[in-house]
């Protein structure tokens, strides 16, 4: 009987089951593996040894054996590589002109650039679903803090505790940039949103809770975006600034004009996406972009400031600060809390903090209170400004509230200590996150004041430092504290630290231990 010759379909699954390598390619292979293996770290360390310093590897030995100690040194060692450092920025640039972005920043139409986290709000399911709910809690790092990932129950406690007080709450879910087409006004009047967005609406508001949405009104605006930056163009915040000052203004008494005006002035930047691609040094793929921006002064002509007694208070993030904070890069003295006070011509406080919209700036908040310092003291409207895909991607927790005691604690003055680190928060890896400045917490055991007398009714074994972790996109000196470290340090009360460092970036410490501690600030030399 003859033997049955295979068919083509069977013939392809025995050449898909292996594969034949001759033995001058294995040798090439492996050859070229092992000089991979051996190249790259001997280069590594001749780089780091020439330059002083010990070679990064070597930090392993000197961790503590967890999750977290291993997944920072990771991260350390992908920051401080020599070959990532030559070789991916210039892999980029040819990723970029086959129109190809990274794991953060998407390109689109015409060069426009977007924000992934943005993409995965309009993209993924409901945030309000169930089993949603349930893998958000159950998800991320085994070291931190489970998060509350339902808005609902921290809007509720936040607008039962201000109504308390008297105090209106207006949430702001502001729209972010792949929700729009910002290269075609005609796709709709209204931007795309998660599914559960909706629902969320209806439920805030048959609460009773007040909601801005500036999303239709961004939907019909010819540019409501910055093409390389996350946030939206000047032009677009002046239009949803009046539109807001209209929609608060029946919820203040009449008050008198505060004098403030505003004069053109023009800026030019390259947006944080942009810088994100980490694209080599003097790349010209992206231009710079121009905004013109409306200048806020008071009556005397100085710049405007926030007034702590005012009666309108605003919880804000990058989108409140992108005109106001240095360190953002677009210009200063034009941001949301300035505009807005313009429009009302009345003054205003802010707390802004960038990234920080669902929780960071309530627990702003909340501490000062819990410190003595009653910040809604004379309060009649908080505005809550904050990113819409928080709605999806942010940490929801329930705060206390509580009033401020009865007995401020004392004021405490600057003082230089020698202090022992007993743990660090690591900032993100630079270039990935829209922020190129980040404050991390540190917990520090101080073992003397060298100048100034350490407050006698404060800790020593369990203080609360704040310091700058990373700036320009590049770590400082405080991120790569490792514990056990000494440290020579004048320390100031975070609550005298610049504003344009409170408002920035911040990575917390989770340590039930600092809870209660007053923070101090450091300025590295």
């Amino acid at each position: 009987m003859a033997e049955r010759k295979p068919s083509r379909e069977e013939v392809a699954l025995i050449e898909l089951g292996q594969t034949t390598i001759g033995r001058p390619s294995a040798v090439t292979l492996v050859v070229a593996l092992l000089v991979t293996i051996v190249v790259v770290p001997l280069v590594q360390h001749g780089c780091e040894l020439a330059e002083g310093e010990a070679p990064q590897a070597w930090s392993v030995f000197t961790r503590a054996p967890s999750e977290r100690s291993f997944a920072e040194y990771e991260r350390e060692l992908e920051d401080a590589s020599v070959f990532g450092h030559a070789i991916l920025p210039a892999m980029q640039g040819v990723l970029v002109h086959l129109g190809v972005g990274n794991e953060k920043a998407y390109i689109g139409r015409d060069g426009w650039l977007f924000y992934r986290p943005g993409f995965d709000y309009v993209t993924g399911r409901g945030f309000l679903e169930p089993d949603v709910l349930r893998a958000r809690r159950l998800g991320g790092k085994s070291w931190e803090r489970a998060p509350q990932p339902d808005p609902m129950p921290a809007i509720l406690a936040f607008r039962d505790q201000l109504a308390e007080r008297g105090i209106e709450l207006v949430l702001m879910p502001t729209t972010v940039k792949p929700q729009l087409d910002p290269t075609n006004r005609t796709d709709g009047p209204r931007p795309l949103q998660n599914p559960s967005y909706e629902r969320w609406l209806a439920q805030v508001r048959a609460a009773g809770v007040r909601v801005y949405d500036p999303g239709p009104l961004l939907a019909g605006l010819e540019r409501p975006f910055l093409k390389t930056d996350t946030h939206w163009t000047a032009t677009a915040m002046r239009a949803v600034a009046a539109q807001l000052a209209d929609e608060v203004r029946a919820l203040l008494p009449p008050g008198t004009d505060a004098g403030y005006r505003s004069a053109p002035r023009s800026h030019s930047a390259l947006g944080d996406i942009a810088v994100m691609l980490r694209l080599p040094d003097g790349q010209r793929t992206f231009a710079e972009e121009q905004v013109e921006l409306e200048a806020v002064s008071q009556a005397n002509g100085t710049a405007w400031q926030p007034e702590r007694d005012a009666d309108v208070l605003l919880l804000g993030d990058s989108f409140s600060n992108i005109y106001s904070l240095e360190s953002m890069g677009w210009g200063v003295q034009a941001g949301l809390a300035e505009t807005l006070a313009l429009q009302l011509q009345r003054p205003i406080d802010r707390i802004t903090i960038n990234d920080g919209g669902a929780v960071q700036t309530r627990r702003a908040l909340a501490d000062e209170l819990r410190r003595g310092d009653d910040r809604l003291a004379g309060k009649r409207l908080v505005i809550w400004q904050f990113a819409g895909r928080e709605l999806a991607v942010g940490d929801w927790q329930v705060l206390d509230l509580a009033d401020a005691p009865a007995t401020a604690k004392q004021p405490r003055a600057p003082v230089e200590v020698r202090a022992r680190i007993t743990s660090v928060a690591t900032p993100p890896q630079p270039r990935t996150v829209p922020y190129k400045d980040c404050v991390i917490g540190v917990r520090l055991a101080v073992t003397a004041a060298v100048a100034g007398t350490w407050p006698a009714t404060e800790e020593r074994d369990a203080v609360l430092l704040y310091v700058v972790g990373m700036r320009d996109n590049v770590w400082t000196d405080a991120a790569r504290w490792q514990p056990g470290d000494d440290v020579d340090l004048r320390l100031v009360p975070w609550e005298q630290a610049p504003e344009s460092v409170r408002s920035l970036n911040r990575r917390e410490l989770d340590d039930d231990d600092l809870m209660l501690a007053n923070p101090w600030f450091a300025e590295l030399r």
